[in-house]
């Protein structure tokens, strides 16, 4: 345990040494390169993107000159002399639409990145005009730098892109860092090395060590695997070199890994002071224990064990009933919070025995079954009403049957109060559940007891109140049916005396109307004369109209016949128009062939070409108007047609006025007769209507006094089905 402690402790710490060494190489590469090496290169690039001639290039869109442009900058100054390392150049239109690359085989560029190219294209022009700067790796993993500038200056006619190898830059960073520092690529490759002792190497190139002088070239460049580095030649070796790997991915600053790169340096020294420090650690625990021991045995002999006996005591004598035991005084340590839970123990006990002697000893007979439907307690009245205990009884008990059974044993109905009838008694059971404080089911608790006699007299009582209720609801239906006729009878006689005292009226009436109708009569046939005289004139009048309708219909057809003559005349004209047309434009064509001598005659022939056309339109609006004017003349024609249909049947219907007038005077005169007759028996009725009337008046006031009894009778009725109702409630609720 002590060496697993100590070997956790001293891998922690150097999980925390590598940590802080990944955060340590991404921050110096970071400001190596990016602020570094790009603040050094700009100016060279900068100058590069302003040549004439690349310019010239991107203004005339000449992209084989562009590619040859590109491929010059390769042996520029600055990359002979080994300021920078340049691996490829590409041209970009101002949409960043690639236009040319140098000969390389580097294959990508920067703006296969889509976030990088949009960026790029949705700058602002002043935001353009700045050169912008990217850490960013190839397909294969090879970490490079790029430099997006405008070509041509403030102008800006292109962009170029000029991808570097920044890796010469991180010279020397092994022994600023104290350890071995290599990047490699994604297959493994050894890219660049810088070792502690100063020495740098790029592939199989050396590189100038930090201090200017120059390093001997490694005879390898493999690297040694992390885990190799980290494996001493022997465990219980001191003198063995122990170094410590770290794998590190280097961020290229916007989210992503520039290059993969391995950390290794010598932690000899570390191990060492661990292994002292853990040996220590060792002999001052061993001695801690030790001592801690022997004092926690002798504290535990002397307080804890013997306390620990007396709660043992204590609590076999409450399992055993005993709640008035004493328990061992203590302090206010773990102990003492040990009694006070036993003292709380004691207490539950004690009130759980009370509640059981309650239960034991109530007559409400009470049973408990378990979840498995187990029968685990009887009181003694449930005992005695059983005829057994627990170890004799189980199941249906209570020969209740299985519905009430399956209801039982399914907590969710649970709790529920319900009266059922076995083959002894009516018993008025309670099922409730029985649950721990965690809401776990522990039971069901059913008490019961016997309701027979109460039961019984419920079912006498509800019997003798159902045909109470059923009398009450018969009288109560006789005294609404007697109340129905009383209202009836009386509203009948009501309208007997209404109608009757009408009647009288009406029949007083009639024989004063009687002598006005004759009047009237006698003034009706005087009309009818006159009515005569005036259809005899109107008959003649509409006589003379049909005539003057057959007329006007011979004028109208002899209009329709003349304005077909006009359009045949038209047809006419505008056949000689047609043909003058034409022998003008003969008269035209020989004119021209007469030379000069026919200028007159095509002068002339052309005029008459002109009145011909203008007599064609002329007969053509005629035509027109002569085919508008028949059809208004035949609308006329049908229209006036219509009219003597018209008067025709007026005549008729005048005729049969007439007819009608006679017959309307000879009925006039056989009214007249029957008027004089009714008005002889008019006063005979009279002396009857007012008998009858007398009559309905003693009816109505016989109906009206039958109708209060039957209100009193109903109300009665009434009176005795709420009081029944309300006495069945309360037997319900008891």
């Amino acid at each position: 345990m002590l060496l697993w402690t100590g070997d956790t402790y001293r891998n922690f710490a150097i999980e925390t040494l590598n940590n802080s060494v990944s955060g340590t190489v991404n921050f110096f590469v970071g400001s190596r390169v990016a602020q570094d090496y790009g603040d050094k290169v700009t100016p060279i690039v900068n100058e590069w993107s302003r040549l004439g001639s690349l310019v010239k290039s991107f203004q005339e869109n000449d992209q084989t000159r562009m590619k040859a442009e590109l491929n010059i900058l390769s042996n520029a100054r600055q990359v002979v002399q080994g300021e920078l390392d340049l691996i490829e150049t590409v041209a970009y239109d101002e949409n960043f639409t690639k236009l040319a690359t140098s000969d390389s085989e580097l294959g990508a560029s920067i703006t296969d990145d889509p976030a990088v190219l949009e960026y790029l294209k949705n700058r602002e022009k002043a935001e353009a005009r700045k050169p912008a700067t990217y850490m960013w790796s190839t397909p294969d993993g090879r970490p490079v730098f790029s430099f997006i500038l405008p070509v041509g200056g403030f102008r800006a006619v292109g962009f170029l892109e000029v991808v570097t190898d920044p890796l010469p830059t991180l010279a020397g960073i092994g022994k600023v860092l104290g350890g071995n520092f290599r990047i490699f690529d994604t297959d493994g490759t050894l890219l660049f090395e810088s070792l502690e002792d100063g020495q740098t190497s790029e592939g199989d190139v050396q590189i100038a060590a930090a201090d200017g002088s120059d390093a001997a070239v490694p005879g390898n460049t493999e690297a040694t695997p992390p885990e190799m580095a980290n494996t001493p030649d022997s465990e219980n070796d001191a003198t063995a070199t122990r170094r410590a790997a770290v794998d590190i991915l280097i961020s290229d600053g916007r989210g992503g890994t520039w290059a993969k790169a391995t950390f290794d340096r010598d932690i000899t020294d570390f191990y060492s002071q661990t292994n002292d420090l853990r040996m220590l650690s060792i002999e001052i625990l061993v001695a801690v224990l030790v001592v801690g021991w022997l004092a926690g045995w002798v504290l535990l002999r002397t307080t804890v064990f013997r306390n620990l006996r007396a709660f043992a005591r204590a609590m076999t004598s409450i399992s055993n009933g005993d709640t008035n035991v004493d328990l061992p005084k203590v302090g206010s340590d773990e102990i003492g919070d040990m009694k006070k839970a036993l003292i709380g123990l004691r207490e539950s006990v004690r009130q759980a025995m009370i509640l059981q002697n309650m239960v034991e000893n109530t007559p409400t007979m009470t049973a408990l079954i378990t979840p498995a439907g187990t029968l685990s307690y009887l009181n003694a009245s449930a005992q005695d009403y059983v005829g057994g205990n627990t170890d004799t009884v189980s199941g249906d008990f209570l020969n209740l049957g299985d519905d009430f059974q399956t209801k039982l044993s399914n907590p969710d109905n649970l709790p529920f109060t319900e009266v059922m009838q076995n083959d002894r008694d009516y018993l008025e059971l309670l099922a409730a559940p029985v649950r721990d404080k965690d809401n776990v089911l522990l039971g069901t608790m059913l008490a019961w007891n016997k309701v027979t006699e109460r039961e019984e007299s419920r079912m006498a009582i509800t019997e003798m109140m159902a045909e109470v209720a059923r009398v009450a609801q018969s009288v109560t239906e006789q005294s609404e049916g007697l109340l129905g006729l009383a209202s009836e009878l009386t509203s009948q006689s009501e309208d007997t005396v209404a109608q009757s005292g009408g009647a009288l009226d009406v029949s007083r009436e009639a024989a004063s109307n009687t002598q006005n109708v004759a009047t009237a009569v006698e003034e009706l046939s005087s009309s009818i004369a006159e009515i005569n005289r005036q259809a005899s004139e109107a008959s003649n009048v509409t006589n003379r109209a049909q005539q003057e309708a057959e007329e006007s219909q011979r004028n109208i057809g002899s209009l329709e016949k003349a304005s077909s003559e006009i359009g045949s005349i038209i047809d006419l004209i505008n056949d000689v128009a047609h043909r003058t047309k034409l022998l003008s434009l003969n008269a035209t064509i020989e004119a021209e062939r007469a030379g000069p001598l026919g200028k007159g005659f095509a002068v002339v022939a052309n005029e008459v070409k002109s009145l011909a056309d203008q007599t064609a339109s002329a007969t053509g609006k005629i035509g027109e108007l002569t085919a508008a004017i028949q059809q208004e003349v035949q609308k006329a024609a049908h229209s006036i047609s219509t009219v003597g249909d018209v008067i025709h049947q007026v005549n008729d219907i005048q005729s049969t006025i007439t007819q009608s007038v006679d017959e309307q005077r000879r009925a006039t005169g056989e009214i007249s007769e029957n008027v004089q007759r009714i008005a002889a028996g008019a006063g005979s009725m009279d002396e009857m209507i007012q008998f009858v009337n007398d009559g309905a008046q003693s009816t109505g006031k016989n109906a009206h006094d039958l109708n209060t009894a039957s209100h009193q009778l109903s109300e009665m009725a009434r009176n005795l089905s709420e009081r029944m109702r309300a006495f069945s409630e309360r037997m319900k609720l008891t």
